[in-house]
Parts: C-alpha cells; structure tokens; sequence
C-alpha cells in the first residue's frame, strides 16, 4: 500500500512539474512573438501567387457542380444528432458509446447541432426538450467550474449559438434559469486556459464565447480584449495561427473558424482591422491548400479528423458571403466550391448508423484505429456537427459553385517555415510534400497525392503518422522518396525533419530519442515552370547525415501524372525508393500487381501506377512491413538502383 502511494505521488510531481514547464515555455515563445512586429503588417508571401491564381479563377470554366446545397447541411446533422440522442443521460448529458461517460465537449456540441435541427422543423417536442436539457446541464457545468474532461473553453460557444435560437422557442421560467446561469458564468473558474497561461487554440475558444456572452449583454469586453492580445502575435504572414509554435494544421483551422466567426457575428473591437486582414490571407491561403477531394492537408496531431474539414465548410461559407458583399462574386464562387468540397468529403464517411468515422477509415470506432488518445466517438462526432451547423448558419445558396484553386491548379504554393509544407496543383494533380516534418507525426518527403474522381486511399492520402502505436512513425518513417545505405541499415530523406515545440516538452523526450535524430538543416525550392497544365520545380534538401550532404528532388507535375528525379549528394554508391501502399482501410483490401519496375495499386476503380523509369532493370518487391496509419495499414514497396539517382512516376487513374 506503501509503494502504491508513493508511486501515486511522484506521477502527480511529474505532472506537475511538466505541466508548469510546458507552461512555462509556452509564455516565452508568446512573450517572444508579441515583441516580433504583427504579422499582419508584414508582407503577404502569398500575395503574388494569390494574384495569380484568382486571373486563373476569373478566366476558367465552371467544373460540375457537387449538386450538395444548404439543405445538405441540415441532412448531415440529422444523422449524427439522431444517432447519440439515444446516448443522452437522463440529466442531459451526451454519453460516449464505447467509453460510456461523457466526454469532453460533446454535450454543449449536441444541444447546438439539435437546435439547427429544431428550427428548421425536423424535428418533435422530445427534441426539443433533449436539446435544452443538453444546453442547460452544460451551462451548469461552467457555473460549477466542472466542465467535463476541464473543456469548458470549449463549452461556451455551441452554449451561447444554442440559447440566441432556442430562447424565444422555450417557455419564459426555463429562459429566465439560463440567463441567471450564463450570468454567473466566471471565467476563472469555468475556463481551462485561465488556469494554464492562455494562448493556445483552447483560449480561442473561450474568447468567442465570450464574445456572444458580451453581444447577449451578460458580460463587458474585457475579457476578449485582453486575450485577444496574446493571440494576434502567434498568426504568420500568411493568416495562419501557430499554436504555441506548434505548426499544426488543423489547429490553424480551428482557431481560423472562430475567428472568421467572430467577424461575422459582428466583432468590431481592437483588433477588427488586424483579424480581418490575417483572416482574409488565411481563407486563401486555405483555397491553395485544399485538396481536390476537399480535404484538409496533413499535418501533425488531429489529422485526418472529419472535423477538419466541417471546419472548412465553415470559414469558406464565410468568405464566400464575404466576397459576396465586396461584389467579387469570382472569389465567393471560389469559396464557394471549396465549402462544398470540404463537405462531401465529409459526407464520404458517414455509417450506415448515421454518424460519421471520426478518422478517415473504416475500422470499427471501438478499434479506435488512427485515434489520438484524446480522440472520441461521441466528441469528435459531435464537434463535426457542430461546425457544420456554424457552416449552414453562414451559408447563403445565392452563391453558386464557381472554379476553385483545387480544380484548376497553376501554382506552386510554399507555405512558411512554421508550416514546411509545399502544395502543388497541375489541372487538379495534387500534391503535397512536407519539407522538414514533425517528427512526431509526419515524415520528410512527398507525403500525399490526390486527383479528383481517383479514390484518394490510394494516393497515397498519408504516410505514417499516428504516434504511440506499434509499427508507426516512431519506428517507420515513411514518404513517398530515396534512402541510402548507411552501416548494414538504410538512411532515408522520410526520417529527417525539424525540431518542434513538442520536442522541448519533458512528456516528447523519450519518443525524440526513439527516432529520427537527423534534422532538415536548411531547404531551398527553385520554380522552373508554373502554369496550369505543367508544374515544374526543384527542391533541395542540406540534411545533417554523414552519409549525404544533399538530396536534390526535381519535380514535373501535369494533369496526368507526376514525375520525380531523385539524388543524393554524398558517400553512396546505390540507392532505394520507397512508395507505401494501403492494404486495408478497415472495411476494403487493396489488390496489389508488381511486374518488375511497375507496381499498380487498386481500390474499387481507382488506382495508382508507380514506376521505376530509371535506372533499367530495377526490380520492385513489397516488405509486408504493416505500418499503422490514420487510413488503415500501408505496406512498403520498394527497389534498389546502383548510383546516386532514380527516376520514378505515378499516374492516379480510373480502370
């Protein structure tokens, strides 16, 4: 009992001392960032390529058109909404199915889904009532300080959406119970972040609620205000937001949502003119990012979560009423496609049941395959609906579908060094390379390649990327690219990349230890050709190995197909390339054919075609490594050429 109680209390110093270091130099990448000149008083590095492709916007055709609309929206929510009211506690709470307890914010989440669904009549006065006792046990909650799993920063938005259109629906005794409740909501005690330092994407949330808690007249503008301050300084020249310097693209987006939300809801403070400028480079920026699937990029922790893209729906419908009203109807087309994108490819992954795969596979939730340790059925699910229903609350069908970037292509967008991703468009070809990955999560190297109509499984759509799994990117570092002998093993482009905030944090010590010790040291892209129908560039990466100093990758994209010459620059006589296949993405093999330098891929009637072009005669083989991924498990397939460089091509097709 002894050594059970003393083992207890050294984890809780750990924590503790963890916690207050990670706090610790949170604030001291923020302090550093606020002395830094605002980022939206520096230049646009997008600016010139942003011109260029909205030229190619006002003179391209109209692609066809999704056929999805506001309604859509509303369809989406039903099947989620009715498939956990059925998981409802009797005091109002939302219970996760498999974990069978609440989790995190999927009660407020549920009761604002529920309302979208209430006032445009689908529903009965049962759902109704499941709605306001979801709303009012989570007020509750942030009264009390107990917010569960401590999101209560989370809370406060769905919270305030659900009660602006369910207050004049509900009789005067139960509106009265909520208004004393919201205003004694304290942010001292309700809000995580207030506890922690603030600044992260958490605070973003609490900030926006309070918004609507201040525009509903129960609070001032203090707070908002003065948080607000600390989160200017962490958005790039590009609009996108770094999350206590971490580079983590579905957190950009989500703090990105918020915001562009707040703007619409009417913010008109301090910081109007700052947001609407970083906001505004952001939208775009998330256009050149898009995928022609809809999608999100990858990068980093949250990855491949359906929620990414809800959230795309949501800041792309804002922009599109944006432009809308600044009579750029060319760009709110744009914006347009784009929200309707994101929201098909959300709707590729609903269940049978009604709600969605939380992650782009198709294992069975309580598998949890692809999951972070924070991932839920019921939240994850639930905030999805939630952002949707923020979605179809901007949305505005007067707007049609125009060309978005995505189906057009034309350009070559390099994308910060806080966010070391390229993103190439030939004719709706699309790739997308991280240049100098976290470790963590992502590998080195060519990292996904969709094309619109060819299942974007088989692309592939990622590499390695979950940590704390057997068999992942802590012992497979994997991208589409070259390796080179070093000792008895091979050393590979893929496991290099760059320190990240996560890698000073005590918990990330030990998995940094693990692997990937060599790092990016510098990488440099040089545009030959950029035009719609071809792309062509050279990317140089200077590698901390003693093995090779460089490895030179020259890349020509056109609509078809995609051709790489790889070489290294260093002690080596002979050379591998590595191009990981999905097997299996929980419901569906892939059927793999390899004939000498050739390696066709299949899922359904989509397929890719990897091929070794040269040196002659070099023979591929599959390892049957089963590498853990988001989508499901990837086999390596691989071949080995004498000398310094290779040649290969894939070409996503339709059988």
């Amino acid at each position: 009992m002894a050594k059970k109680w003393f083992t207890t209390l050294i984890k809780k110093i750990k924590g503790l001392i963890r916690d207050r270091s990670s706090i610790a130099l949170k604030n001291y990448f923020i302090k550093k960032a606020s002395k830094q000149e605002p980022p939206y008083q520096e230049p646009n590095p997008l600016a010139n390529l942003i011109l260029k492709v909205q030229e190619y916007l006002h003179n391209s055709s109209i692609p066809e058109p999704t056929g999805l609309s506001k309604d859509t929206y509303i369809a989406t929510i039903q099947g989620i909404v009715n498939f956990f009211r059925q998981y409802q506690s009797t005091d109002g709470r939302i219970l996760d199915p498999y974990a069978q307890t609440e989790k995190q914010y999927s009660t407020p989440c549920y009761s604002w889904a529920a309302t979208v669904l209430i006032i445009n009549g689908y529903s009965d006065n049962d759902l109704l009532e499941s709605a306001s006792k979801a709303l009012e046990n989570s007020i509750q909650q942030l009264v009390d300080g107990n917010a569960a799993d401590d999101h209560g920063d989370f809370f406060i938005f769905p919270i305030m959406l659900a009660y602006e259109h369910l207050r004049e629906i509900v009789s005067a005794n139960r509106r009265q119970k909520w208004e004393d409740l919201i205003r004694n909501i304290d942010p001292d005690r309700a809000y995580w972040s207030k506890l922690h330092g603030g600044g992260t994407n958490v605070e973003l949330s609490a900030i926006v609620g309070e918004f609507l808690r201040y525009k509903a007249g129960f609070t001032d503008l203090k707070y908002v205000e003065s948080n607000l301050a600390r989160q200017i300084p962490l958005f790039t020249p590009e609009g996108l937001y770094r999350d206590q310097a971490l580079t983590t693209i579905p957190y950009d987006n989500y703090a990105r949502h918020l915001l562009s939300a707040m703007l619409y809801f009417g913010y008109q403070g301090k910081y109007q003119k700052a947001l609407e400028i970083i906001l505004d480079r952001g939208s775009w920026a998330s256009l050149l990012m898009q995928s022609p699937w809809g999608e999100l990029p990858l990068g980093s922790r949250s990855s491949q979560h359906q929620w990414n893209e809800a959230q795309l729906c949501a800041i792309f419908e804002i922009w599109a009423r944006r432009e809308k009203s600044q009579d750029n109807i060319v760009a709110a087309q744009a914006f347009k496609r784009g929200a309707r994108l994101a929201l098909k490819s959300v709707r590729r992954w609903i269940r049978p049941s009604g709600e969605v795969w939380i992650v782009k596979n198709r294992f069975d939730p309580q598998q949890r395959h692809g999951y972070e340790t924070y991932s839920w059925h019921s939240q994850y699910n639930l905030w999805t609906a939630s952002a949707l229903a923020f979605a179809w609350l901007f949305a505005d069908d007067s707007v049609s579908e125009g060309a978005a970037p995505s189906d057009i292509g034309g350009f070559i967008a390099q994308i910060s060094p806080e966010f070391h991703k390229i993103f190439a468009n030939a004719g709706g070809l699309y790739i997308e390379i991280d240049t100098k990955a976290d470790k963590l999560y992502n590998s080195t190297g060519l990292i996904r390649i969709h094309k619109a109509g060819v299942d974007p499984l088989v692309g592939p759509s990622a590499t390695s990327d979950v940590p704390g799994w057997k068999n992942n990117i802590q012992n497979t570092a994997l991208a589409i690219g070259i390796s080179w002998p070093k000792g008895k093993s091979w050393e590979s482009l893929a496991q290099f990349g760059g320190y990240t905030f996560y890698s000073i944090l005590p918990r990330s010590w030990k998995p940094m230890m693990q692997f990937g010790r060599g790092q990016v040291k510098d990488m440099v892209v040089d545009v030959h050709e950029e035009t719609t129908q071809h792309l062509n560039f050279t990317v140089h990466y200077h590698l901390s190995s003693t093995q090779v100093n460089q490895v030179i990758e020259t890349y020509d994209v056109t609509p078809k197909q995609i051709r790489v010459v790889a070489k290294v620059d260093g002690k080596v006589d002979r050379v591998k390339v590595c191009f990981p296949i999905l097997v299996f993405d929980g419901e569906k093999e892939t059927n793999i054919d390899i004939e000498g330098a050739t390696a066709k891929i299949s899922l359904g009637d989509s397929q890719q075609i990897f091929r070794i072009e040269s040196p002659d005669r070099v023979i591929l083989n599959i390892t049957k490594a089963q590498v853990y991924t988001r989508n499901g498990y990837l086999d390596i397939v691989e071949g080995q050429a004498e000398g310094k460089s290779i040649i290969y091509t894939l070409t996503p097709t339709i059988n």
